[in-house]
């Protein structure tokens, strides 16, 4: 058994993912919660998400070594981030880890505003926005994903595109992790 990383854009599966294999015996940390309470501390510039990704390995790394070092039964984790970079994943131990990213670099943008307002729940962060905020939002998110695209091809490091067939996507990618985990 091998911990996890689902990383990628934000809205595009990384909680599904994770919580729809949780039954397989790992615990789940939405590490956003955990970037955004350390973050509140100690303040990077505004949006420099190449320093969220590099404290994010270290915290993932973190966990892990702790676990590892403290835990009488030892946990497998599932660590679902936006705030991560193929870039800095590539230096953890494959043996350890399984990785892989999520986004959605080739989809109309009003479409998949549509989709996010129509899979939103009252828990959502992305509910309370208007159509104006999600589109600047997904349009930054397309370029991220765009990004994380080439540095995936680039460290040899799977990537899944989201952009259509969502559902059959994220089975491609529950299936992936189970093979390699």
């Amino acid at each position: 058994m091998k911990h996890i990383i689902i990383a990628g854009a934000p809205r595009s599966g990384k909680t599904t993912v994770s919580r729809e294999l949780t039954y397989l015996g790992y615990t789940h940390y939405r590490l956003d919660s955990i970037k955004r309470a350390c973050f509140s501390f100690f303040k990077p510039k505004e949006n420099d998400w190449h320093a969220a990704s590099k404290f994010t390995i270290e915290v993932i790394k973190k966990l892990v070594d702790d676990n590892e070092q403290e835990s009488i039964r030892k946990e497998y984790f599932i660590f679902d981030t936006p705030h991560v970079y193929p870039e800095d994943a590539k230096e953890l131990d494959p043996n350890m880890f399984v990785i892989v990213f999520v986004g959605y670099t080739d989809i109309d943008v009003e479409k998949k505003i549509d989709y996010v307002i129509m899979h939103d729940s009252d828990t959502c962060w992305t509910q309370k926005l208007s159509r104006d905020k999600l589109r600047r939002l997904i349009q930054g998110n397309i370029s991220f994903s765009r990004e994380i695209k080439l540095q995936c091809e680039k460290y040899h490091l799977p990537y899944f595109d989201v952009s259509n067939n969502f559902a059959n996507v994220i089975s491609n990618v529950k299936d992936y992790i189970k093979k390699n985990s």
